[in-house]
């Protein structure tokens, strides 16, 4: 670190699209390990900025819904963390509810990582942007931008999908003084619930009463709500499980109310329920070398981590910790990279980082997708919720055949609470589940999700344990190399007015194989004449998607304050079209 430090040349830029939990996680580590020698510019089209000029997360204020998710942070992944992250992290919440884990809503970690940035946007070393990334970088490029990821589709990285499955997501909050019947069950009776079958889960935070409910779907129930749910919306109905007439008392609502009993949790309580399409896939590679449009001896390198490089089951969970080491994996690299360049004492533009640097940050990638997707998320894929619903469906109506899935159901149960009160890392080991705890979830559910949680398969929680996949293994990094906090404010910090809209007007025209499509073309012609009268930039995105052989191929080119003679040269070669194309 010396040797960077006397060395001469400018920092490091990195931008980053995506502003979430991987992509400050990304931030937050290269930032603090190498200083001033690095400037990061954040993209997020879901902050704004407020009264003060401070960057949050859109709200429902904003017509955003933030998001509900409890999730679990494994102790390994968090030891990771410079201890300034570790610490700002939990400072609110600090719940162990699963061993070696602990639980935080996912909207309490955006805001606090949000929080941590802040001392490094004062030192200008960090710059927040309250927009999507969509347009050509000529700097290193990190894509944290989620499952639907501009940076993947801009570098043209194909995803391969392991199969799909379909679920709902219910958010609910518990307020305080409610009747001792309506009080949500102990964690360790809504972990044994959970672990002994595979139709429903609770991921819950205890501190703030609040939590969501996983419910695993055929695809013709998820078809059925979704389409609940968007009629709904169509009407601007609030969503109330008690309006019979937007929730029937139908199969697909009596699967939602029968996992809403199941763990306690009051219809009334319901904030939000939402259909989730899990699509189990990742991507070909997570690295990119692409060359500069501008100047086309120059290279850059691009770098999905996060949702934009691999989705997991939510059952077995680890998105997050998945996210966060290859978060952390990257930054270290980087590091990495640039020191042994300056330690060389190669003096070149060491914006250029060379690809073959990075050959163990893709070995990583490849070793965790195994860890998580095959060895995690592939052993619910292959037993899918179907067979289950539907022998459930055949026998649960006799009644000797509901006496033998209530006698099975409850032998599963107790099952689960002798191997889990049984580990040594347990987190109750004081606080005993009864049977009558047991058997009050079981009589509080009817005959026919008696019969389907009887059927469905246990977590398979002993298959799912054995070696994790560290990023010290590969990038060992202690915590006493990690920067203290810049104590100055940059002279060049930026005081932003209070806005959230974006800073550009972005114009697009797509090209789709041989037809032209040209979207708004009248709209268009309007923002030409305007930008004419005005010194307002403009950006003017161009995307030819086609085909070359049997693969897809997307191809953005971004021209910056293009006037109506680059346009008219631009028309006289396309074949225009009447069709409107919306996205």
């Amino acid at each position: 670190m010396q040797r960077m430090e006397n060395a001469a040349g400018s920092p490091l830029v990195v931008i980053v699209s995506g502003g979430g939990p991987v992509g400050l996680t990304f931030s937050l580590n290269l930032v603090m390990m190498m200083g001033n020698w690095v400037k990061i510019i954040i993209y997020e089209g879901r902050w704004f900025v407020d009264e003060f000029g401070i960057t949050r997360w859109q709200g429902e204020e904003h017509g955003k819904f933030r998001r509900n998710q409890v999730v679990i942070l494994q102790d390994h992944t968090i030891l990771q963390l410079p201890e300034y992250v570790q610490n700002g992290l939990f400072k609110q919440i600090n719940e162990r509810v699963w061993p070696s884990s602990r639980n935080i809503p996912i909207r309490e970690v955006e805001d606090q990582l949000l929080n941590l940035i802040q001392p490094f946007v004062r030192s200008g070393q960090v710059e927040l942007i309250c927009e999507q990334l969509d347009e050509q970088s000529k700097h290193l490029v990190e894509g944290a931008d989620g499952s639907n990821s501009f940076v993947r589709r801009y570098c043209n990285i194909q995803m391969i999908s392991e199969g799909m499955e379909y679920a709902c997501g219910i958010a609910y909050e518990i307020p305080l003084n409610v009747p001792p019947s309506n009080e949500p069950l102990h964690q360790a009776v809504n972990c044994i619930l959970s672990a002994s079958q595979t139709r429903y889960m609770v991921s819950s935070s205890s501190s703030l009463r609040q939590g969501y409910l996983y419910i695993r779907l055929i695809q013709d129930e998820y078809n059925i709500l979704r389409k609940y749910l968007q009629e709904a919306q169509s009407r601007n109905k609030r969503l109330d499980l008690s309006d019979h007439e937007i929730c029937p008392k139908s199969p697909i609502w009596s699967i939602v109310r029968q996992g809403l009993k199941f763990f306690n949790i009051c219809e009334k309580f319901v904030s939000r329920i939402i259909p989730i399409e899990i699509n189990v896939r990742h991507a070909s590679i997570v690295i990119r070398e692409l060359r500069s449009e501008s100047d086309p001896a120059r290279t850059m390198l691009s770098f999905i981590v996060g949702d934009a490089a691999m989705n997991v089951h939510f059952w077995p969970g680890r998105g997050m910790n998945s996210g966060m080491k290859a978060a952390m994996a990257l930054a270290r690299n980087i590091f990495r990279s640039f020191n042994s360049r300056t330690l060389s004492n190669e003096m070149m533009d060491r914006s250029l980082l060379p690809f073959l640097h990075f050959l163990d940050f893709e070995g990583f990638m490849a070793r965790l997708r195994a860890r998580e997707q095959q060895g995690r998320s592939l052993r619910i894929l292959i037993n899918p919720i179907d067979s289950t619903v539907q022998q459930a469906h055949t026998n649960a109506h006799l009644d000797y055949c509901y006496e033998e899935y209530k006698n099975k159901l409850r032998e599963k149960i107790i099952h689960t609470r002798q191997q889990f009160q049984g580990l040594p890392d347990w987190s109750y080991p004081t606080r005993p589940v009864t049977n009558t705890e047991l058997e009050d979830a079981i009589n509080r559910i009817d005959f026919n999700a008696v019969a389907q949680l009887s059927l469905a398969n246990a977590w398979p929680t002993r298959e799912m344990n054995g070696v994790e996949v560290l990023v010290e293994d590969i990038f060992p990094f202690s915590q006493q190399q990690y920067l203290l906090l810049p104590k100055a404010h940059s002279k060049n910090f930026l005081h932003r007015t209070p806005s959230i809209a974006p800073r550009h007007r972005h114009l697009i025209l797509w090209i789709d194989g041989d037809e032209t499509i040209i979207k708004n073309f009248n709209e268009l012609n309007k923002q030409f004449q305007m930008f004419e009268e005005s010194n307002q930039k403009s950006i003017l995105i161009i995307v030819i998607d086609g085909r070359m052989s049997q693969h897809r191929i997307h191809i953005p080119f971004v021209r910056q304050l293009i006037d109506k003679t680059d346009l008219s040269l631009i028309i006289n070669h396309l074949q225009i079209h009447q069709n409107v194309v919306l996205f």
